[in-house]
């Protein structure tokens, strides 16, 4: 965050609050060269050590101020800026040597940077300064310390005793607070330390005196080599005299005494915010409606109607965040208004065009966050080395940009049920619940599929007796083939069959024949037309010749068929007769006789009776004897399936306790140091969805078998031990002796519940196993019990359910500021607590968490704005049928603080109250 002099919201500056130039006279005293300097050589050395703010101190003069001003104006108009250049706010001042009694103490007076070196020598005039300009040893005031103060009051300006615990400084060897000088402190705010612990072992009404004051310091430069050796970092505006003063009488939480830089970012943090064309908002396209956020705290105030909520719920839907009231039974009032904020007018406050646009800046790089009611365009954008917005895949917003925005009605109903908070715990980093889920689940899929494979290689051992059975009697029955020698007569009676229906057929003869006489007798030579030719055509003789020699040959062939098939009749008879005295057809006809014998003799078939059916026997024992060797290797195959199944299941309970363990860590260093909330985690200890889980697993609908299962108001029921149980240590033993209750009664091994219930959970373990394995894996989700406390002196927590609404919120409140390091939005926080539990809880821990945090809270109660000490106050209001941003800047502006004081509770008389409470007895406009 670099410094700008004319940025609006509040940033720390870098301020030397004593410095010296030629016109001391001491000033270059080791180098009287540097008595001849320019004052642009003496605005460069102040540049170039980076300061912010300069206050401009010589000794009784001011004569110096109008040359720094006009040597500044030339470099600022300088078309060509050197690279030392930088901006800077030069604060007229004056060191005022101040009679006072017997000693001489010296006096800052700070001035706006609009006044110049008249407006310094006109207060050395009224404190009777006229003349040694310059000079701190031959000039003082004639009015004492307190007078002196007065006058640079008067002048609209801030007293400041210098070097306070050095010398000609108010405090100088002073170890005790006497009446003269309680006074003198009492005139004023702050003072310029050189020792900022000098007074720490002091008495304690000097201690607390000295406490009281903002202590800055400043260089007391008297060379240019002395510029910006000691300063302060003062949080403030634009630079002015009202905003410094501002910072002084608010100094704890405005005043910063160190080296390192303070002007740090979050790690990420929104940055802007654009409405364009919604119903109310956004319609001006000469004046856009555009939000400009400070990586701390922004504080948004107006009156009833302003757009406050406008701006939350624009936040929420750019960012994605409405998904987290979907679907949620707490939050499902809240996501309905939701829903109809974003539904198209007059419904809705939606246009076609309406675009919300979230600019998110994450380890200094920029993105955009984009949502058109017409869900068109990009969704998120990155800005590149081009200073241009390219897409990119949004993937996971909400983790990926760790927004959290919460409406006072969300905390309300956090506050009325502890899950909600637990959910919160669960999103947060340290606990990442999506990857502790994503163990769990993948060890319930390991163990459910153990499970499974368990309940087959189960199945197939308990398949072993009826298998031995089968193999004896396969065995008996080749007994029957291989001793009475079946077997040998079976493969000779096969064989010759085989070989005779492997010989040729018959049938061949018996059809070639066949064909052949039929043939001849289909055969008819046709006969001569001698009709038509004439008796006298000369070509009659010679084409009948012809004719009748082909029908002759024709004829005679004709009869030689005949003669053929009869051939081939005798070659069939002459075959048959041969084969039937062969040794052949005689082993044949043995063959045939001895099967006929074995059908006669044996219990089978013929069907059966045969090498196949000996053959299905063989394949069958084979077989047997197999599965039976097979179920020696599944019963060591069990032995491993066993030990991880006993493992997956080991691993619930372990996986659980490391949830368990990360909740509590989390739990524990969030809440460890709240003085108004504690929270305690009791491992598997819910007792609300106890009974709904129970029954859910087991398959039994609401409130049948009340009394088996939970009956609170008869002490009894399965459930009931471990529902009343205080004891936290017996609680797993309970659910452990439940589960093994459950699976003796489905197994038939107890018959203590109802009748029709154990038979419900026979019938589940025979058609449902896997409920069982749904059981075992059970375990109760763990109980979250938040107490607060009605005063952090008593120490006396009491648990929130017995809480007032006001109560319940407040812990809420304070569970939330404690966590996250990702920009929180609140809206209106302080409803329903009261204005000592806001300044006590609220506001302590905003001033706590919003240098590590982004923080935007919609309020109307002073104390958060104020007390807090928001960086930059958006002031929104409601007109012309549109919402816009009517002021912003920081509380060190009068404009701002007049805003704050016309808008919100109590108006400027309950301002001005808080105001006095934190300056004590300071003195202010």
């Amino acid at each position: 965050m670099t410094s700008s002099s004319n940025s609006s919201h509040s940033r720390w500056l870098k301020i030397d609050f004593h410095t010296h130039t030629p016109a001391s006279n001491d000033f270059g005293k080791k180098d009287q060269a540097q008595r001849k300097i320019e004052p642009k050589d003496w605005l460069k050395k102040a540049m170039e050590e980076k300061l912010d703010c300069i206050i401009v101190t010589d000794h009784n003069s001011g004569n110096w101020i109008d040359k720094l001003k006009q040597a500044m104006t030339e470099l600022q108009d300088s078309e060509e800026k050197q690279e030392w250049y930088r901006e800077l706010t030069i604060f007229p001042g004056v060191e005022i040597t101040v009679s006072d009694s017997d000693s001489r103490k010296h006096l800052l007076g700070v001035f706006d940077p609009s006044q110049g070196t008249e407006n310094v020598s006109a207060v050395l005039g009224a404190c009777g300064i006229n003349s040694d300009f310059g000079d701190e040893q031959n000039t003082s005031t004639v009015k004492g310390f307190i007078e002196t103060v007065r006058e640079i009051i008067n002048a609209n300006g801030i007293a400041i005793p210098a070097h306070i615990d050095a010398n000609k400084g108010l405090l100088e060897n002073t170890s005790s607070l006497k009446p003269n000088l309680e006074n003198s402190l009492d005139s004023v705010y702050a003072a310029e330390f050189r020792n900022l612990n000098k007074f720490q072992n002091s008495t304690p009404e000097l201690k607390k005196v000295v406490n009281r004051l903002a202590k800055v310091q400043g260089s007391d430069a008297h060379s240019l080599e002395d510029i910006g050796k000691n300063y302060s970092w003062i949080k403030m505006g634009k630079p002015s005299i009202n905003s410094l003063r501002w910072a002084l009488s608010n100094h704890k939480f405005n005043v910063k005494n160190q080296t390192q830089d303070p002007n740090t970012e979050p790690r990420i943090f929104l940055s802007k915010l654009q409405i364009r064309n919604m119903k109310h908002c956004g319609r001006n396209q000469n004046h856009p409606f555009i939000i400009n956020f400070h990586p701390h705290f922004n504080s948004f105030i107006g009156g009833r109607g302003a757009g406050k909520s406008t701006v939350l719920e624009s936040i929420r839907i750019a960012s994605r965040l409405d998904k987290n009231l979907q679907g949620k039974i707490i939050f499902e009032n809240i996501f309905k208004k939701l829903k109809g904020f974003k539904e198209p007018v007059p419904q809705g406050v939606m246009l076609t065009d309406t675009e919300i646009i979230l600019e998110v800046q994450r380890n200094r790089e920029k993105f955009q966050l984009n949502w058109n009611f017409n869900s068109q365009g990009a969704i998120l954008e990155k800005k590149n080395e081009n200073g241009k917005w390219i897409e990119v895949e949004p993937g996971d917003i909400e983790n990926r940009f760790e927004i959290s925005l919460f409406s006072q009605k969300q905390i309300n109903e956090l506050a009325s049920k502890s899950k909600g908070i637990l959910e919160l715990v669960d999103n947060s980093p340290d606990v990442n619940f999506t990857t502790w889920k994503s163990e769990w689940d993948s060890n319930a899929n390991k163990f459910f599929q153990t499970r499974l494979n368990k309940r087959e290689l189960k199945r197939q051992i308990d398949e072993e007796q009826n298998i031995r059975t089968k193999l004896v009697d396969v065995v008996d029955d080749l007994k029957q083939y291989e001793e009475s020698g079946y077997v040998q007569n079976l493969k000779q009676y096969e064989k010759r069959n085989q070989q005779k229906n492997g010989l040729s057929n018959d049938q061949i003869f018996d059809d070639v024949s066949s064909e052949l006489r039929k043939l001849s007798s289909e055969i008819e030579p046709s006969e001569f037309p001698e009709h038509l030719f004439d008796e006298n055509d000369e070509t009659i003789t010679e084409i009948k010749e012809i004719y009748t020699e082909s029908n002759t040959k024709l004829t005679k062939i004709i009869e030689s068929l005949s003669k053929i098939a009869d051939s081939i009749d005798e070659i069939k008879t002459q075959k048959d007769k041969k084969i039937k005295k062969s040794k052949w057809f005689q082993d044949l006809e043995k063959s045939n006789s001895a099967y006929s014998q074995l059908l006669e003799n044996s219990n089978l078939t013929e069907g059966e009776l045969s090498l196949s059916g000996y053959g299905e026997l063989v394949r069958n024992r084979n077989n047997y004897q197999n599965q039976l060797n097979n179920i020696d290797k599944i019963k060591k195959e069990m032995g491993t399936i066993e030990k991880l199944e006993s493992k997956n299941l080991n691993a619930f309970k372990s996986i659980r306790s490391k949830l368990f363990n990360n909740r509590k860590e989390f739990i524990n260093k969030v809440i460890r140091e709240n003085e108004y909330v504690c929270m305690s985690l009791v491992k598997f200890g819910d007792k609300d969805e106890l009974e709904e889980d129970f029954r859910n697993i087991l398959e039994l609908n609401e409130g049948v078998y009340k009394s088996s299962i939970l009956e609170v108001e008869n002490k009894r029921g399965i459930l009931f031990k471990l529902y009343n149980e205080k004891d936290n240590n017996l609680i797993e033993k309970h659910v452990s002796n439940i589960k093994s209750k459950i699976h003796k009664i489905a197994k038939g091994n107890d018959n203590s519940l109802h009748g029709r219930l154990n038979q419900h959970l026979k019938k589940l373990l025979e058609t449902k196993p896997e409920v069982f394995d749904r059981l075992d894996a059970w375990w109760p989700k763990d109980r979250l019990i938040v107490k607060y406390s009605k005063n952090d002196s008593t120490a006396k927590f009491e648990n929130l359910e017995k809480g007032s609404e006001g109560q319940k919120a407040a812990a809420i409140l304070a569970f939330l500021l404690s966590y996250g390091t990702g920009p929180l939005v609140i809206d209106q926080p302080e409803d329903d607590l009261d204005n000592a539990v806001i300044y006590d809880l609220i506001v302590k821990q905003i001033n706590n968490e919003k240098n590590k945090r982004q923080l935007i809270i919609v309020t109307h109660n002073p104390n958060i704005v104020v007390n807090g000490d928001s960086e930059l106050v958006h002031v929104l209001k409601f007109a012309n049928g549109q919402i816009q941003i009517d002021e912003k800047g920081g509380l060190d502006e009068e404009r701002i603080r007049d805003a704050v004081c016309n808008i919100m509770e109590g108006g400027k008389q309950a301002f001005e109250s808080r105001f006095n409470k934190i300056m004590q007895k300071g003195n202010y406009v």
